[in-house]
């Protein structure tokens, strides 16, 4: 075991990144059993009660340099009470191969699984099981992983040590142990204070509270959170201290009263909010933009003035992770929240409260079907599926009294016409509706006439069509259409009649917007504006485009898909400079040739921070018009955006730009830069640009810059990349962080 005040099993956060604190002397005796002489393929088993820490010393061991070097294939898969081998190997493979959903391989469980077998076949490997509830998961994986005697290993944590012991016998499982006094109030000051109190009288009532948490690190950090939001007074904490559960035994539900004593503390306006995260399946990862937009057609966000609900609702989430009742899976660039999800226990606390407080219904068993079959669920307002949505379906669901209603399901099932119709009518008061985890036949002329009330509307459909009368929804205000087999379809000209609207989302293909026709509609002086629409993605580039877009003056963001081309074949897409507001900008074109023109014909938002570009094949010699945009931020460039072997930056461009991605970028094999040239940037992204000879090392005095990422490249590029950052440490600039993906990439 580790020495006194150095196993504080959590993490805190120092500016934007996530720092692990201890875990040093556990750290060192599994990657001895991670990293070790035997050859064979083991496993490696991290034991403990849940809040223990189980994952966050996984995470540490997984990412630790040396642990990054020994092996040439990383992966980790998250594995929840409810699951299908199907879906932990999707995960494998998302996380192993940097993979998103769309890239990994298709197929049945076996076909899936025989492909990781292939990948894996002959490299040394390190897979991670996170939390297993059943040995089953294991061994359905297990046989999928090759044994080729070259030192691989499996690592998996569990709350009971039975399954650790049924899956290796020969390596004693690693048990996790409580804190001790020292190491809890050690912990406590670092979630509040990122270090030492700098209050001496608070450290006897803190010092009480630690020990009221009796070692288990969640119930610090989550009161940490709440202390954190109370005034450092005497007063306040003895009030905290004086309210933390006094008896907590080992059984995990003896630490509900001290976990409910943060949501008890919660101002009325999070409380909703924190509750709904019960609704997301066990280790569901919630994108930011979904949960927001949720909140907001919820009702559960207050209007500020000044501030638009989505902004608002993003100071709420930020207010819950500082609370640490939520945790960030991933981040952007700057810092922001990207996805979050909610602790095992923490979740658990949702669904007991959401459970006293009539407040949502998880449906996840059959057994749950049934108890709802053929009457009115009058007291519930939020059933959330888990489960076969099939099966909810055949139950034959009366909700007159429904609000809210989403779906989590995985199955494939396909949703017969009759049973679709059935459903929408089913629902007449819904206000939020997401299905996009299963695919409906078709949207019905008469949906106006049973869902009328809808704000949310999110599907997935067989057929690409929109009904005209979707007009008739006049409450709606963000809707999220997915086509299966990513087929465009055309939107009708009467979505423009939904003045409400926030965001339109059409998940697929090049999709036409019909003619607005916007002289038919009359309203007050003879104008017509969509005052509250915020984004549109992804639309085709086109002249019934660019009449939309004169009518969205805060519009903030847009994704353009199709041809950028006029009828006489330049470059062309729809002017954007009287876009004021205009934030993120998105090109991708479907068809990868070249055309003629400059990209300094183009009007671009002069606001503009976030600009993608795929596919469109410009020469280098135009991102000088890139360049000059004053406000950009973050540029990602993939597909062949821009062609040729050399690209040769200027001076006096990209002042702002603090991210830069380049992606799949086949024809540059030199890049010339200076240290100037990027003044800001502080990341640096290189995937699949395989020509590509070197990392300019000019890039590595550039004082901003703290993170270079390679992956795919060549094994000059490799190497100059670690010459870089050995050239910066041996300057004593430990700031810059460089990873490599195959990380033995380049190294003979």
């Amino acid at each position: 075991m580790s020495s006194e005040g150095t196993s504080s099993r959590t993490s805190v956060r120092r500016g934007e990144e996530e720092q692990v604190i201890g875990f040093d002397d556990e750290a060192v005796q599994i990657i001895e059993q991670v990293c070790g002489v035997r050859m064979r393929l083991e496993v490696v088993s991290i034991v403990g009660m849940p809040g223990l820490g189980k994952t966050t010393l996984a995470k540490k061991l997984y990412n630790d340099p040396f642990v990054v070097y020994h092996f040439y294939i990383r992966g980790w898969t998250t594995i929840s009470q409810v699951y299908t081998i199907k879906d932990l190997l999707r995960g494998i493979f998302g996380s192993a191969f940097k993979l998103k959903d769309d890239d990994i391989p298709t197929g049945t469980t076996e076909q899936l699984g025989g492909e990781l077998y292939r990948r894996l076949k002959d490299k040394r490997y390190l897979i991670v099981m996170d939390d297993i509830w059943d040995i089953r998961a294991c061994s359905g994986l297990r046989i999928f992983l090759p044994n080729d005697n070259n030192g691989s290993r499996i690592m998996f944590t569990r709350r009971l040590a039975d399954v650790a012991l049924q899956a290796e016998p020969t390596i004693p499982p690693h048990y996790l142990r409580f804190l001790n006094q020292h190491e809890s109030w050690v912990l406590l000051q670092h979630k509040i204070f990122q270090g030492e109190c700098p209050y001496p009288e608070l450290f006897g009532e803190g010092n009480r509270i630690a020990k009221k948490c009796h070692g288990l690190p969640l119930a610090i950090v989550v009161v940490a959170g709440l202390l954190s939001k109370t005034e450092k007074k005497l007063n306040r904490w003895r009030e905290v201290a004086s309210s933390v559960s006094s008896y907590i035994a080992s059984d995990p539900n003896q630490y509900m009263d001290t976990l409910a004593l943060s949501y008890n503390h919660l101002p009325e306006h999070l409380k909703l909010c924190f509750l709904y995260f019960g609704a997301f399946p066990e280790d569901y990862h919630i994108p930011e933009w979904k949960l927001i937009w949720l909140w907001v057609a919820e009702g559960f966000v207050k209007e500020i003035e000044q501030k638009n609900l989505e902004d608002v609702a993003r100071e709420y989430l930020a207010d819950l992770a500082d609370r640490n009742l939520v945790l960030v899976a991933k981040r952007r660039f700057n810092g922001g929240i990207k996805a979050c999800h909610i602790h095992d226990m923490l979740r658990d606390l949702c669904l007991t409260k959401a459970k006293e407080e009539e407040f949502l219904q998880l449906i996840s068993q059959y057994r749950d079907f049934s108890s709802q079959s053929n009457h009115t669920t009058n007291n519930i307002h939020r059933p959330f599926i888990h489960s076969d949505f099939l099966n909810y379906l055949c139950s034959n669901p009366v909700g007159s009294d429904i609000r809210s209603l989403l779906c989590f399901s995985s199955e494939r099932n396909r949703i017969s016409v009759e049973y679709a119709l059935s459903f929408y009518q089913s629902f007449k008061l819904l206000r939020v509706l997401d299905l996009l985890s299963i695919a409906m036949p078709f949207l019905p002329q008469e949906i106006v006439q049973w869902s009328i009330h809808l704000r949310y509307l999110a599907l997935k459909f067989e057929k690409a069509s929109l009904p005209n009368s979707i007009s008739d929804l006049f409450n709606l205000e963000f809707l999220v259409v997915k086509i299966v087999a990513s087929k465009p379809i055309t939107i009708p000209n009467t979505v423009w009649k939904l003045v409400k609207l926030r965001y339109l989302v059409i998940d697929s293909g090049e999709n036409h917007i019909e003619d607005p026709r916007f002289e038919e509609t009359i309203i007050n002086d003879g104008s017509f504006v969509l005052d509250n629409l915020y984004t549109i993605s992804q639309v085709r580039p086109s002249k019934s485009c660019q009449e939309v877009l004169a009518r969205t003056p805060n519009l903030r963001k847009l994704r353009f898909c199709g041809d950028f081309m006029s009828e006489f074949g330049f470059l062309w897409f729809p002017r954007l400079d009287f876009l004021m507001h205009l934030e993120t900008l998105k090109l991708h074109s479907i068809t990868i040739s070249i055309t003629e023109g400059h990209l300094s014909s183009c009007k671009f938002p002069p606001n503009l921070k976030r600009l993608t570009i795929s596919g469109m094949v410009r020469k280098w010699e135009e991102m000088s018009v890139l360049g000059m945009l004053p406000n950009l931020e973050v540029l990602k460039l993939s597909r062949n955006a821009f062609i040729g072997p050399l690209w040769e930056t200027n001076d006096g461009g990209f002042n702002r730009l603090k991210f830069l991605k380049l992606h799949f970028i086949a024809t540059l094999k030199r890049w010339k830069t200076s240290r100037d040239h990027f003044p800001n940037i502080e990341r640096l992204v290189v995937q699949q640009c395989e020509k590509l000879e070197e990392i300019p090392s000019e890039l590595g005095y550039i004082p901003t810059l703290r993170m270079i990422e390679i992956s795919h490249l060549s094994h000059s590029a490799a190497n100059s990349a670690r010459q870089i950052m050995e050239e910066q440490q041996s300057m004593g600039n430990d700031g810059l962080k460089i990873t490599i993906y195959p990380p033995n990439e380049g190294i003979p």
